[in-house]
């Protein structure tokens, strides 16, 4: 049950987070250990293709869910709805098309589960169900809330001729400052830089970072100032890592400490639910954009000719139905590589309906409470996202948003 034990796995990991914010209670730590016996089982039935005890084994979770439920936070419903799931493909497996349908829409019109409807179009599982007149009215809401991609294709133009006299230039903090002067040496980034490349030198100080720093998006990050020294040493021993912020943030002031203009960009969806992404934007001089640069998966982006491409730019392709390319080289902490399929067509897609700069940036510069610093908020026209900082400035004009460095 590789694609039926990997979409388990998806789901446990959303509830790591839910888990890790809450003591467990005794009788939640029970209901855990049952599950994880149980869905070994499901998970070796499955791969054996004795698929009537697959089906039975979820029925198993179902029921235990509901002997517990009581005495189960909110975010254990999970488990019953991913079984509903689970057990309509192994039904489907069966030939029984109105039982698995069922399932899918128990489990669907649930909404307790996060799942898009790419991922269950493309599950080969489901492939002789997703036909059924039941099914078509939550596929449909499914596609207009879930189809990445579709959705940000969909969404409104941004607007040039907005005004933008009252706004604020985005200003960046100059390599000879002392405390950038302490992160270029703390870092030894003079030994990772090559003398004369532009180019060379940000793609060698992604990897380097990537490498030196886990990414760990469960356990948020260190107490203390938002500043790479702080963060790094959290992190040198190898207990610990950074959320994807929090690596941005590292990396942001690693590329100002050597002149090179960086932001930190906060992606998000149209609609959020449990996950945004942070990357850089690297300006460089040698092609005059914002580059994409992402240290949680080593990623930068290209076209079909291999060409570096900007944040920007990979957006409108994606919006635009042209060629966007990851790097062969992306990856998450050196353990699994990164798709373009994945990661562009659809985390991606999701994740770029709207965009959040910082109006300044150097060192320590989110956690300085003596000059706070204001956000400019990228939002399609007609478009206003609930999930705003107060220090807002919304703004629909890409251009003003992605001005060059001064």
């Amino acid at each position: 049950m590789k694609r039926l034990k990997g979409y388990l796995l998806i789901l446990l990991l959303n509830l790591v987070c839910f888990i890790s914010l809450s003591a467990q209670t005794d009788a939640e730590r029970k209901f855990l250990a049952s599950t994880d016996s149980l869905n070994t089982l499901l998970f070796d039935a499955y791969t054996g293709k004795d698929y009537p005890a697959a089906e039975a084994l979820c029925q198993k979770i179902i029921d235990l869910y509901d002997a517990h439920a009581t005495q189960l936070a909110e975010g254990y419903a999970y488990f019953k709805y991913s079984s509903y799931y689970n057990m309509a493909s192994v039904q489907a497996k069966q030939g029984k098309k109105q039982e698995a349908v069922n399932s899918l829409l128990k489990a669907l019109d649930s909404r307790k589960m996060e799942i898009s409807y790419k991922k269950i179009t493309n599950d080969e599982d489901l492939k002789g169900i997703l036909d059924a007149a039941e099914l078509q009215p939550v596929l449909k809401r499914l596609k207009e809330t879930s189809d990445y991609l579709y959705i940000l294709q969909n969404a409104p133009e941004y607007t040039r001729t907005q005004s933008v006299d009252s706004l604020p230039r985005i200003v960046y903090a100059q390599a000879d400052e002392p405390d950038l002067k302490r992160v270029r040496d703390y870092f030894r980034l003079d030994s990772v830089a090559v003398a004369g490349d532009e180019l060379a030198t940000i793609k060698r100080i992604l990897t380097y970072i990537h490498d030196k720093i886990r990414h760990d998006g469960q356990n948020g990050n260190p107490k203390g100032g938002n500043n790479s020294i702080n963060f790094a040493e959290a992190c040198k021993d190898g207990s610990r890592g950074l959320n994807c912020r929090g690596l941005a943030t590292v990396l942001n002031e690693c590329y100002l400490s050597m002149g090179i203009p960086s932001r930190v960009i906060t992606c998000m969806p149209k609609t959020y639910i449990n996950d945004c992404h942070v990357i850089n934007a690297v300006y460089s001089s040698t092609l005059g954009k914002w580059l994409w640069i992402d240290p949680t998966n080593n990623a930068w982006v290209t076209d079909e000719q291999g060409n570096l491409l900007s944040v920007q730019e990979v957006r409108a392709r994606l919006r635009n139905g042209q060629s966007v390319r990851v790097n062969e080289e992306a990856n998450w902490n050196n353990e699994k590589k990164t798709t373009t399929e994945d990661y562009l067509y659809e985390y991606m897609a999701k994740n770029l309906f709207y965009l959040e700069s910082w109006t300044r940036y150097g060192f320590n510069t989110e956690s300085d409470r003596e000059k706070l610093i204001n956000y400019i908020f990228l939002q399609p026209t007609g478009c206003d996202s609930e999930e705003r900082n107060p220090r807002n400035y919304s703004v629909n004009d890409d251009r003003y948003f992605w001005q060059a460095p001064q």
